[in-house]
């Protein structure tokens, strides 16, 4: 296990980290983008907020690559065969990414909960019903 491969894991982890307290405030805007419907608002701020998810997901095919060569599935694992000295500052940056990442997670739920509702009023207002055929 080289020290250069955990060191860019670390800084792999804090990369993540900076995303995800990037996307927060993106996910916020966007939920009150979508309660005030403002279609314009979110055709502006969605490629942005596209762009970040894009990029955190690189960073995570990144971090679980770099794992795989350090000979580790999980952070956890690879944890467990450092000295505690090493291993447990890793875990409390990869708790604080997993938390980041939840809080991020509910928030985009909670947006698309509001977008499919959105949606199911707005089909019922022009009498569309998915599944159903009307031949003409």
């Amino acid at each position: 296990m080289s020290k250069l491969q955990l060191k860019q894991l670390w800084q792999l982890l804090q990369r993540e980290q900076q995303g995800y307290r990037q996307l927060y405030p993106l996910l916020q805007c966007q939920a009150r983008l979508l309660t005030s419907q403002d279609h314009q608002g979110l055709l502006i701020h969605n490629p942005r907020q596209l762009q970040l998810t894009e990029q955190l997901a690189q960073l995570a095919r990144q971090r679980e690559q770099l794992q795989a060569a350090l000979g580790s599935t999980t952070l956890d694992a690879l944890a467990k065969r450092l000295p505690d000295s090493l291993a447990r500052p890793l875990l409390e940056l990869w708790q604080t990414l997993l938390t980041l990442a939840r809080r991020c997670r509910a928030l985009n739920d909670s947006n698309g909960r509001l977008l499919a509702s959105q949606k199911e009023w707005l089909e019922q207002r022009m009498g569309v019903t998915q599944g159903v055929y009307h031949p003409d």
